[in-house]
């Protein structure tokens, strides 16, 4: 029997043996032998030849290819310089006036980023249907105004999370946005949340209220509002709120990356919204060895661009 075990964990080793001088082959020729080529080769190659900030500028300003155009943009809003003003103006103008939705997605996210409260309201119109029809552009606003905190913009959230033709998916991404603001109007939204058709609406409505009061009643509706008109009356429905921080994006390390260790990988931390701290705060390319605006305007190196997020 135990030969047996170790015959067996002799071939099991035996296989990631071969498996893994399988994989160093393919490393080591894969670019030339038919069958070892892999997707994620092209990963390594856009780490190997990635783009100056001063070609990622460029691209960001290409009159005639929007994909060009978001991709700087991208590549700009990841990097540490990428709230200088010039590109803050950059950014705005995509918003308002580009007309690939994905360019403007982009600069959606780039304000949300390094923008100041006042830029929730530039974003906020696309939030709705009337104004913008593509998805994934009314997506991106729902994220921008979690990080982004302005309380002008509570009544284009409440008509989003009431519009029953909207996907779950944004307004449950609205119901975090949600979370920010201790007001009577948005306990009564998100309770309305709570008896959404759809199941992502009614976790995040009820995190939500979490948040606001500090209080525990999951996705039952009866029970919130029952504690809420007693905690109304006495006043102090919000007297545990608790600290809101945007949610973030993560993911494991692709295998390439920790081929690739020469880079330092890393990933935005949740945080408190623009709005509710100062924009100073963000200003990470004014730290001691950013480089200043007009050496962006010149390009700088490109390791500048070697700990930049994925594309949205």
């Amino acid at each position: 029997m135990f030969s047996r075990m170790r015959d067996k964990t002799s071939a099991n080793r035996n296989n990631r043996v071969g498996a893994g001088m399988s994989l160093l082959a393919c490393l080591t020729v894969g670019l030339f032998v038919p069958g070892c080529v892999m997707e994620d080769f092209n990963d390594i190659g856009e780490t190997f030849f990635a783009k100056s900030p001063a070609e990622a500028a460029r691209d960001a300003l290409d009159p005639y290819n929007p994909d060009l155009r978001r991709e700087g943009v991208v590549l700009l809003s990841n990097a540490p310089f990428g709230g200088v003003d010039a590109y803050l103006k950059m950014y705005r103008d995509y918003v308002e006036n580009d007309p690939d939705p994905l360019v403007r997605g982009a600069a959606i996210t780039a304000l949300a980023r390094h923008g100041d409260a006042q830029d929730a309201m530039l974003i906020a119109p696309f939030l709705s249907r009337e104004v913008e029809e593509n998805e994934t552009v009314r997506w991106y606003s729902a994220l921008a105004l979690q990080r982004l905190h302005n309380v002008e913009v509570i009544p284009v959230l409440e008509k989003s999370i009431r519009d029953e033709e909207e996907t779950g998916e944004i307004r449950a991404a609205v119901c975090i946005a949600l979370g920010q603001y201790p007001e009577d109007r948005v306990v009564q939204m998100l309770l309305f949340g709570l008896d959404a058709r759809e199941l992502s609406v009614n976790i995040e409505a009820g995190e939500a209220l979490w948040l606001l009061t500090g209080e525990q009643f999951g996705m039952d509706r009866v029970a919130w509002q029952n504690w809420y008109t007693a905690a109304l009356a006495n006043r102090n429905a919000f007297k545990n709120q608790q600290a809101y921080f945007y949610p973030t994006y993560d993911r494991d390390k692709s295998w390439w990356e920790y081929a690739a260790f020469w880079l330092d990988t890393s990933w935005e931390k949740p945080s408190s919204p623009t709005g509710l701290r100062s924009r100073e705060e963000r200003r990470t390319w004014e730290m001691e060895g950013s480089p200043s605006e007009a050496a962006v305007e010149q390009g700088v190196e490109r390791s500048e661009f070697e700990k930049v997020d994925d594309l949205p």
